[in-house]
Formats: C-alpha cells, sequence, structure tokens
C-alpha cells in the first residue's frame, strides 16, 4: 500500500481524534465531585444534617426514598419519597429561633408555587421510572426542625 497524501492526512485526523477522546474521559474522571465536596459553611453543613434527620425520621414512619434535592429551572425539591402508593413531594426546613414565626411559617404562597412548579417538572420522569408510566397519587408535606423537634405535617399545601 503506497502512502498517499489523503491517506496521511486520515491516519493524522484519526489519530488527533482519538487523543481528544482520550483526554476527554480523563479530564471527566477527574473533575466530576459530588455537590459538597467543596468545603460546606456551617450552615450548609447544618441544613445538609437536618435533611438527613428528617429523611431517617421519615423512614422509620415507613417512608421509602426516591431522590433528594431534585433541582430544575423552578425550585428544589428536598426530597420525594413513598407513602403506600402515594408519591410525596417532602420540603425539610430547619429553624433554630421562633423570631419570624419559626420553620412552618417559612414556607410561603410563593414557596409553595415553585414547589408545585418543581414537582410538575419532575413528575413524568418519576412516574415513568417508579410507577410504570402511571401518574400516582401526589401530596405535599412539610418536616419543620424547631429547637431540635421534627413536626411533620402531612398535606402541608
Amino acid at each position: 500500500m503506497t502512502n498517499t497524501p489523503d491517506r496521511t492526512v486520515f491516519e493524522l485526523a484519526l489519530a488527533a481524534q482519538q487523543k481528544r477522546a482520550k483526554n476527554r474521559q480523563s479530564r471527566q474522571a477527574t473533575t466530576r465531585k459530588p455537590f459538597y465536596a467543596h468545603k460546606l459553611s456551617a450552615r450548609q453543613a447544618t441544613g445538609l444534617q437536618a435533611e438527613q434527620q428528617a429523611i431517617e425520621y421519615l423512614e422509620k414512619q415507613g417512608l421509602t426514598i426516591l431522590a433528594q434535592n431534585l433541582a430544575c429551572r423552578f425550585g428544589e425539591i428536598d426530597a420525594v419519597m413513598v407513602d403506600g402508593q402515594v408519591l410525596v413531594f417532602i420540603e425539610i426546613k430547619l429553624r433554630n429561633s421562633q423570631q419570624f414565626g419559626g420553620a412552618a411559617a417559612s414556607i410561603t404562597a410563593a414557596k409553595q408555587k415553585r414547589l408545585r412548579a418543581s414537582a410538575a417538572f419532575y413528575l413524568p420522569l418519576l412516574s415513568h421510572r417508579y410507577f410504570g408510566g402511571k401518574t400516582p397519587a401526589c401530596r405535599f408535606d412539610a418536616i419543620c426542625l424547631d429547637h431540635g423537634q421534627i413536626d411533620w405535617i402531612r398535606h402541608a399545601f
């Protein structure tokens, strides 16, 4: 086989593509870190601990966790769980002071609207993944942590 200019160009292009693919794979392997891999502030660490405490509490009550910290352009859902055949979207709030009404009062009408929009965004995906494509009954619950005490508000809004 003779080495024509076209063949050399093809081989050089192929070698360059393979090199880029190899570099891309090595970069992806080293740069992917969980969102909490960076140093958390004290407030962020406390919030994550409160979320974990609330999820453990709900699991003891018989709910099963499906997803946690689902974020989209509308907002974030702290936890998605299943209670029997009901899909439960959970908002977790922690307050150390009753000065502004406590944890339950911090779930305003605007926050409820964002949660509903986020749930509507994720509902088709969750229905397909966990309920065979059928839309399950849904509800919104709130877990309020005030001074270490857990208050579970079913059908919060």
